[in-house]
């Protein structure tokens, strides 16, 4: 595939954020403090929204992708936080842990993402509200906020089918 952008999906849920966004940021915030919040920025996060929005996620999947059947349902909610605290970032895949990835942005401080695949590089500045849809095999950088809380919530399908399969338009 020559255009990258092609395997990133991007939508805005405001509307299905409105009445839970405070309470998901109050949750991230909250349990990161009881880690070490100089080493905690990737973490699991309890929160009894999760259900909800993997539901938006399967949602948004089916109506952008391929058909493809999911192989479990023992779903994790992640939060991704940087901050002052923490504020490095590393390229990375989820080739070990799933097929289609999805990031809900919560606070962005304008800060982006960049995606590589086959020589090829991309940045994109999702707002707040905003859900990516993408691949297991695209490798990404999510740009740290060095000040403010920059917080995004990861959510992880395991399907059947190879995310090639799914992404790819036949």
């Amino acid at each position: 595939m020559n255009n990258l952008k092609k395997l990133i999906y991007k939508k805005s849920i405001t509307n299905e954020l409105l009445n839970i966004k405070k309470d998901l940021i109050k949750a991230c915030l909250k349990q990161r403090i009881k880690l070490n919040p100089k080493l905690a920025y990737n973490f699991e996060v309890e929160s009894k929204h999760k259900n909800y929005l993997y539901n938006i996620f399967y949602h948004t999947s089916k109506s952008y992708l391929n058909n493809f059947t999911l192989h479990d349902v023992n779903f994790k909610l992640w939060c991704y936080l940087s901050d002052k605290n923490f504020h490095k970032g590393r390229w990375h895949n989820h080739l070990k842990t799933s097929t289609i990835n999805c990031v809900i942005y919560l606070k962005t401080q304008n800060k982006g993402i960049n995606f590589k695949h086959n020589h090829r590089e991309i940045n994109i500045i999702p707002k707040e509200n905003d859900l990516l849809i993408f691949p297991n095999f695209l490798d990404h950088y999510p740009e740290p906020s060095k000040k403010e809380p920059r917080i995004t919530l990861n959510l992880e399908f395991r399907c059947k089918e190879d995310a090639k399969d799914i992404f790819y338009r036949r």
